[in-house]
């Protein structure tokens, strides 16, 4: 990586120079130019092969060198600096350079850099053209009614889909190169009369401390803007739907979108961010609620249906109903293993079938899915290696956690449901009690960026309880944007 001079002066700018710096990269081009009425300057163009768009290039940029009659007036390399820059090469979108690093910086970002020696500049034209994914449907967020278009992995496009949906010039998109090596373009997006400065403040403060060699992946952005970097809880929302980041925009939150990731992360986020969907708007009021309803029943039953089961079958016999106790007990004849191995063992099972199926390619993921689910869950009953009891309840366990929208607080409900059955094996009802009790001690204690994790039920004092939580109202119900995440204008709409 090339710095500057030293006690912080700029570099000269010579192609020598850059030439030494790839001399083995067989992908930088350098090519050398003449231009003015008798060829007496001599340029070098730059490039890096497969991230330009050779066309643009040749049209727009070599052409009018070297046709253009205004170069000939030209006496002095700066004259020429200055023609071109005034627009007599067509492109719109050039820059003057006078530091090696800035060099470096425009072209391995697929700039062509027309390099000045004796004048020791370069001027760099924005003419990037390599090959990107086309814009599709969401592949992880299944879309019921709105728009079908996800982000990709080029921010540019990015950028464009917000601004075609948020046309406002209260809308930033600022821009940070985060990564000491691949210097990775990243932007923080928000509405400058809606979003809260500290938040803002904050989100630019955590991306700008980053120091790591580059960003490849989600987590090495996730992983560094937590408030809390142990805890098991997401804390920040994640998205590959520029609708939904949209919507998240103009209620005063923050946005943030990085090259070469196809989503969009949004802080500050609530427990209630990641149990909604952008569908849930898109419903009647009394659907949604309803929807919303099942969801917050699901997650409660998908933590607590295991360990509940232990802890009744192992230590609390005297609840269980006669009849049901019967049902149970034969069906655990002959069965070698105790109820809570055996929970554990299925749970064991159930999160394989998962990762299996995750990791394996899509034709035959659903495929050693269901085999695992039906055949061999089958065959173990069959075996008496299982008992019918314990295999509903974690199959009925793993079902409802798929109802929550956000994978990240799906997983995090599956360790949860994981800790508890080790509690319930430990003190029964009692154990779950003090793990449930533990579990929402650590919830209350989370903050992001500090904000409390389950707003609205803790900040608010119950004020805003019930608005667009369990219950969605309609609309013109529901006026204001989330008090907690303190926007500076707190009405979203006049219903005067």
């Amino acid at each position: 990586m090339t710095v500057s001079g030293s006690h912080g002066r700029p570099e000269a700018i010579s192609s020598e120079k850059l030439k030494r710096l790839y001399t083995e990269s067989q992908d930088i081009i350098f090519s050398p130019i003449c231009v003015g009425r008798k060829r007496e300057f001599s340029l070098t163009i730059v490039f890096v092969d497969g991230m330009t768009d050779s066309k643009t290039a040749d049209d727009d940029i070599l052409r009018p060198l070297a046709q253009e009659e205004a170069f000939s007036s030209a006496k002095t390399e700066e004259g020429l600096i200055d023609l071109i820059m005034c627009g007599t090469v067509y492109h719109c979108k050039r820059k003057l350079l006078e530091d090696m690093a800035d060099c470096e910086s425009a072209l391995l970002g697929g700039s062509v850099l027309l390099v000045f020696d004796v004048a020791a500049k370069a001027v760099a034209f924005d003419v990037k053209g390599f090959e990107k994914r086309g814009i599709t449907e969401p592949t992880n967020e299944n879309v019921l009614k709105g728009s079908k278009e996800s982000f990709i992995e080029v921010l540019r496009v990015n950028t464009a889909m917000v601004r075609r949906r948020i046309k406002a010039s209260e809308l930033v998109i600022s821009h940070l190169a985060i990564g000491e090596r691949t210097k990775t373009s990243v932007c923080v997006v928000y509405m400058k009369t809606i979003a809260n400065d500290e938040t803002v403040a904050e989100a630019k403060k955590r991306l700008g401390a980053i120091r790591i060699d580059g960003i490849i992946s989600s987590g090495h952005i996730e992983g560094m803007i937590y408030d809390n970097k142990f805890t098991i809880f997401p804390q920040v929302l994640y998205t590959e739907r520029a609708d939904k980041f949209c919507a998240n925009i103009l209620e005063g939150r923050v946005g943030i979108l990085a090259d070469g990731l196809p989503l969009g992360y949004i802080v500050p986020v609530d427990i209630n961010s990641f149990i909604q969907a952008p569908e849930d708007y898109a419903l009647i009021c009394p659907q949604s609620t309803a929807v919303r309803l099942i969801r917050y029943l699901s997650a409660f039953i998908s933590v607590i249906l295991p360990a509940f089961y232990v802890s009744v079958t192992t230590f609390h016999q005297e609840m269980i109903p006669t009849k049901l106790a019967s049902a149970i007990i034969s069906s655990k004849e002959d069965v070698p293993f105790p109820t809570f191995l055996e929970v554990i063992m299925m749970l064991f099972a159930f999160e394989v079938l998962m990762e299996a199926g995750l990791r394996l390619p899509k034709s035959i993921g659903q495929a050693v899915s269901i085999v695992g689910a039906l055949v061999v869950g089958e065959a173990a009953i069959t075996a008496k290696l299982l008992s019918p009891g314990v295999v509903i309840v974690v199959a009925a366990a793993g079902i409802t956690g798929f109802v929550i929208p956000s994978q990240d607080l799906s997983n995090a409900l599956r360790l949860c449901r994981l800790l508890l059955v080790v509690f319930s094996i430990v003190g029964g009802l009692y154990g779950v009690s003090v793990g449930s009790v533990l579990i929402v001690y650590h919830l209350c204690t989370l903050k992001v960026f500090g904000l409390p994790y389950l707003a609205p039920f803790a900040a608010t004092e119950g004020k805003r309880l019930f608005n667009d939580t369990f219950i969605r109202f309609p609309l013109v119900k529901n006026p204001d944007r989330p008090e907690y995440i303190r926007p500076k204008d707190i009405r979203k709409q006049d219903n005067s």
